[in-house]
């Protein structure tokens, strides 16, 4: 039983790794979807969940307004995702 119990070990560490490394990616990759759903209505910004989402994405809003191509990238993604 303690051989078992060794062998589980390095797997925990190693999930926390690659949960931390592809959370970031993640909330970049989320912004597409989530921008296609408040242009089509689904989402209202006066919503609960828009507001929420409004904070969550406020970094990446942000660095939208503040840099063209950043902006550029971010609707292009938005669009392919089927935003309008």
């Amino acid at each position: 039983m303690d051989e078992s119990r060794r062998s589980r070990l390095p797997a925990a560490p190693l999930v926390a790794v690659v949960v931390v490394l592809l959370l970031p990616v993640l909330y970049v990759l989320a912004v597409g979807p989530i921008g296609a759903l408040f242009q089509n209505g689904y989402i209202r910004s006066e919503s609960t969940l828009g507001n929420a989402l409004e904070v969550i994405y406020a970094p990446l809003l942000f660095c939208a307004e503040h840099c063209p191509p950043i902006k550029w990238l971010l609707d292009g993604y938005t669009e392919l995702c089927g935003g309008s």
